[in-house]
């Protein structure tokens, strides 16, 4: 008898943790990081948990974070995404705040609280968002579809003063992918705006490290990817530019400040001894930006704005090898016209 209620207390704990529908799962990475010019090698690490709830056909997730250096005194997880999905009338809603996407043409931020109904027409697509709490409210359009195998895609932007309009088509022909995006934005406040690229978001306001006296009314901004298969082995050849600059987190590596203005360059992917090698060459143009600043060191909207564009060309191989239960390890090298870098990754999902 004891035994029968023991099992039947399993039975319901189990049956209430089904009932519950949360689901945990995440990332976790180290790497070891050496860079020309430093004495030492530096050590960070970057873990990643995910929540998710579900009940019935509505979810909410929310993303933790800690990627801090390796001073435990610092560590500490933040939120990173808190979202919740879910239908209305139809139509698919997603409202909350969450990072948009790495691409060429941006380096990954977190949104504004934002709201986003979407939903599909036939072979079209079409999604409509807000951010109503935002300083300068943003409020999106988005329609997509698939014509013959190329997906083409307008995304068209407006806040105060501000107007953002982006056309991307994608596919593949004859054994050939290609993506391409122009962006281009404009502004009546007479300020300088700053874009992304991938999911967009613009952004204006007076910036006291930019002139602001006679404003900055437009910026453009394209990407082209092309690539094939040659022999089992994938080649690419990628080329973005931005007129005012922009930040980047794709094939040219990561640029944390908007002053990427121009890169292009080949890479190759093939496989050797169970690695991945990637190897690519590329060149990039950024612009350091300057302003004079008042003695204390601040600086006054307004003021003359200097710039210093530095050209360098870089080769990197990457090369990633499968570890025991899922893990991976990859070893970074960059060499050319900026300090060399070696980077060691190890990198686990669970």
């Amino acid at each position: 008898m004891k035994k029968q209620i023991i099992a039947a207390a399993v039975a319901a704990s189990v049956s209430a943790v089904a009932l519950a529908d949360v689901s945990i799962s995440g990332a976790a990475q180290v790497n070891i990081n050496k860079k020309e010019g430093t004495a030492q090698p530096t050590v960070t690490h970057d873990v990643d948990v995910k929540i998710v709830g579900k009940s019935g056909d509505t979810t909410f997730t929310v993303d933790m974070e800690d990627a801090i250096s390796s001073s435990s005194d610092d560590n500490a997880f933040a939120v990173k995404n808190a979202y919740m999905n879910t239908s209305v009338g139809g139509m698919n809603l997603k409202v909350g705040s969450w990072f948009n996407g790495d691409s060429n043409l941006n380096n990954a931020f977190q949104q504004n609280p934002r709201a986003e109904l979407s939903t599909n027409l036939g072979a079209a697509s079409v999604k409509f968002a807000a951010e109503p709490g935002a300083t300068k409210p943003l409020y999106e359009m988005h329609l997509g579809a698939d014509l013959a195998g190329v997906k083409v895609n307008y995304e068209q932007e407006n806040s105060l003063n501000d107007n953002h309009k982006i056309i991307s088509v994608g596919g593949s022909l004859a054994g050939v992918d290609f993506s391409f995006t122009d962006s281009r934005s404009d502004s009546t406040s007479g300020q300088r705006i700053t874009v992304g690229g991938g999911v967009l978001t613009t952004t204006g306001g007076a910036d006291p490290s930019i002139d602001d006296t006679n404003g900055f009314d437009a910026n453009k901004e394209q990407n082209l990817a092309i690539s094939t298969n040659v022999g089992g082995m994938k080649v690419e050849y990628q080329k973005m530019k931005s007129d005012a600059g922009t930040t980047s987190d794709g094939f040219f590596g990561e640029f944390k400040e908007a002053n990427l203005l121009e890169a292009d360059g080949f890479g190759i992917t093939t496989s050797f001894a169970g690695n991945t090698v990637q190897i690519r060459n590329y060149k990039t143009l950024t612009e350091a930006s300057y302003t004079d600043t008042n003695s204390d060191g601040t600086a006054n909207v307004g003021e003359t704005i200097g710039s210093v564009p530095t050209a360098n060309r870089d080769t990197k191989v990457i090369v990633t090898r499968p570890l025991a239960s899922g893990a991976t390890a990859e070893f970074i090298y960059v060499t050319g016209d900026s300090k060399s870098v070696m980077d060691l990754e190890f990198r686990m999902k669970f």
